[in-house]
């Protein structure tokens, strides 16, 4: 009986090992299956590996993974903006990263991340406007989500984020000018863009400045949408909103103007909002400025 039980043990320490050896022999396969170029059976090798019990805490098989459908994606999907394939890729090398500290491994895995992240980028930025704008931030958050996995550094990621959320404000601005009874949520959504720019960098001049007109615009457009047969009652309503509104739009002028003096855009706005809250003296002094620059 003793015997017998040995033999039971024997034999399924030796099915593991089999078992073990055949999930390594799919990870060796979809490494030679890469290498020839047959990209559907290093596919469905790997994916077989990275699921089984003996091979799914291999980092090395996750970089594998991550390795082959990068190169299906830059075969094959390099033009798909929204790529599935990227973002298994993307994943696997996350996985191996967490895995694998092996510092040749680290930094193999980092790279990849580091190249798939800035394609999502340049697809971002080709999708910014008024069709595609939802894969523009998707693949914008999920380009954040890698960047600064690999690297941290938010000087090195400041720029990106000032300049994606400036560029999609611009964007939501021109889907609500397109119709702004309709699309006032756009607005909403290009102010709180400017804000999160300007959380970054309280200095950014064309978040300061687009933050101002777009208050600007929106005390002009009330204004001249009003109906001239409106009620006393209604009529006091329209001018405190715009007058909230054109107060709403000063600070951010007022910034611009500190930031570039002489920029005539911002003379002309400042103006014009010193002029509609009744301050003439400060709407001419501006004008003034404006007209000395023209000369």
């Amino acid at each position: 009986m003793l015997k017998l039980r040995r033999t039971l043990i024997f034999g399924i320490l030796l099915l593991m090992g089999f078992v073990s050896n055949a999930q390594q022999s799919k990870v060796t396969a979809a490494y030679t299956f890469l290498q020839q170029g047959k990209l559907d059976s290093a596919k469905a090798n790997i994916d077989a590996a990275v699921v089984h019990p003996e091979t799914i805490g291999d980092g090395q098989a996750w970089y594998i993974r991550g390795f082959v459908y990068k190169t299906i994606y830059n075969q094959t999907e390099k033009a798909n903006k929204e790529s599935k394939i990227r973002i298994e890729a993307l994943i696997s090398f996350k996985k191996s990263l967490s895995i694998d500290t092996a510092q040749e491994n680290v930094q193999e895995n980092i790279k990849n991340i580091k190249y798939l992240a800035t394609t999502l980028y340049n697809d971002a930025a080709a999708s910014l406007d008024t069709i595609d704008y939802k894969i523009a931030v998707k693949n914008f958050d999920i380009f954040r989500e890698y960047y600064l996995l690999v690297d941290p550094s938010k000087e090195n990621f400041k720029r990106k984020e000032i300049d994606f959320a400036n560029a999609i404000a611009t964007v939501y601005t021109r889907i609500y000018e397109g119709d702004r009874k309709g699309k006032v949520d756009f607005l909403n959504l290009a102010k709180a863009a400017y804000n999160r720019a300007l959380a970054f960098d309280p200095n950014n001049i064309n978040a300061n400045y687009n933050m101002g007109i777009l208050y600007y615009n929106q005390a002009v457009n009330l204004i001249n949408q009003s109906d001239y047969d409106l009620d006393i009652v209604a009529l006091n309503d329209v001018q405190d909103n715009s007058i909230n509104l054109f107060k709403a739009s000063l600070p951010f002028m007022e910034k611009a103007y500190s930031l570039d003096p002489n920029r005539k855009e911002t003379l002309l706005g400042l103006s014009g909002i010193y002029f509609s809250l009744n301050e003439k003296e400060k709407s001419n002094e501006f004008k003034q400025k404006l007209e000395q620059i023209g000369k």
